[in-house]
């Protein structure tokens, strides 16, 4: 949507009045949603030479996350805001790590109640249990529950992303040559999504524990992802075993073999995987086509397609605020996060709703979005806030 002539400016005021006012009717109406809307924020599309208060704007994200999609009476957040109060277990799991990125930087306690709160209503709503038929969404829970876990100090956090590791294990199998499969009932569909998420949280868990049996698990796996889902000619990561069609390279893929990669580097100290780990995110920082037309993030729809992007940008944060890279490459992606970030809030926020569109150069058209859409937004902005805290940026 292009910006409205001054001359229109009058008339664009009115619409504007009009319609905060049909969507507050909408919402207040709304089954299961909170009807508390986030106050109208300051408009971001600032000059360049002025600085964006990013910690505000990760709050407004995280307000409006709350208010347009939290479902308050069965305590998971709605697929979307207008309303469809459907369950996406792995949604939930980035939802529980997007509250634990609130509470790093504000210390604010009513994060750790929406948690538990969040974690209770995924049980229940899950047929009282954390297990699932998809291996990677158990891999993404016990992700977010052991950062939970490390930023709280609950045991129950821990012990629960402990039970999932037991379950996501037993889809190993030597079919393919090895690897974890997508889902139970799919023995033989390997994907990336599956097995680089396994191989980040078994390495956590040893560098937790302790326990050589975890970083075995991680090496494995890893060694698995590289041999048969990495292109060796480009390093970036394909969708499956077998599965080498260009148009099913997403960004998500390449953000958790990032992030399995630092880990083993970290653990390790060996070189090639930190090698592995820059040169996936050089290509995608430096490719101006096809992943970051423009220097932007492509956009990748709506339902699972929305929370791609937020996953890669969780992986390469985590890589920049390391202290393994070297400073101009540590600069190249602090300066990629925030012009996404900076073009997310002048080009792709829908106020005063604050409202993210899944192509963060244009504006939404609706104030219709998915819960997956939000996220990624959210996690954009508390990347951004804590590289900007960090002195990076």
């Amino acid at each position: 949507m292009t910006t409205m002539d001054k001359k229109h400016t009058n008339n664009g005021k009115w619409l504007i009045l009009i319609g905060s006012l049909l969507v507050i009717t909408f919402i207040s109406c709304g089954g299961g949603k909170s009807k508390n809307l986030p106050l109208p924020q300051e408009d971001s599309s600032k000059a360049p030479n002025q600085s964006i208060n990013w910690a505000k704007e990760a709050d407004s994200g995280q307000l409006a996350l709350k208010s347009e999609f939290w479902n308050e009476y069965q305590h998971y957040y709605n697929q979307s805001n207008l309303p469809n109060d459907g369950f996406n277990y792995w949604w939930q799991a980035h939802a529980l790590d997007v509250l634990v990125d609130g509470y790093l930087r504000t210390n604010n306690q009513s994060y750790l109640a929406q948690i538990d709160v969040l974690l209770s209503g995924i049980k229940q709503k899950n047929g009282n249990t954390m297990h699932n038929t998809f291996y990677d969404d158990m891999e993404w829970m016990g992700l977010a529950c052991l950062r939970a876990y490390k930023a709280t100090g609950n045991m129950q956090y821990k012990d629960s992303a402990v039970q999932l590791w037991g379950w996501i294990k037993e889809g190993w199998s030597e079919i393919k040559n090895g690897g974890i499969a997508w889902a139970s009932g799919s023995p033989d569909a390997k994907n990336a999504c599956s097995n680089a998420p396994a191989a980040i949280l078994a390495a956590r868990l040893y560098e937790l524990d302790n326990k050589q049996e975890d970083l075995q698990w991680a090496v494995k796996i890893y060694k698995w992802l590289k041999d048969y889902v990495v292109d060796p000619s480009s390093g970036l990561v394909w969708d499956a075993y077998g599965n080498t069609n260009p148009g099913n390279i997403y960004t998500y893929n390449q953000g958790t073999f990032i992030g399995a990669a630092l880990e083993l580097y970290t653990i390790t100290k060996e070189n090639g995987y930190l090698l592995d780990a820059t040169r996936n995110a050089d290509y995608l920082v430096n490719d101006g086509t096809k992943f970051s037309p423009g220097g932007i993030l492509k956009g990748e729809n709506t339902g699972d397609g929305g929370l791609f992007k937020g996953i890669f940008i969780r992986y390469l944060t985590n890589l920049t605020l390391s202290q393994a890279i070297d400073d101009k490459r540590q600069k190249k992606y602090a300066d990629f996060l925030e012009k996404n970030a900076t073009s997310l809030l002048t080009n792709a926020t829908r106020r005063p709703n604050f409202i993210f569109g899944p192509d963060w150069v244009h504006q939404p058209g609706t104030f219709q979005s998915d819960c997956s859409v939000q996220l990624s937004g959210v996690m954009l902005l508390e990347a951004v806030n804590q590289l900007s805290a960090s002195k990076i940026n």
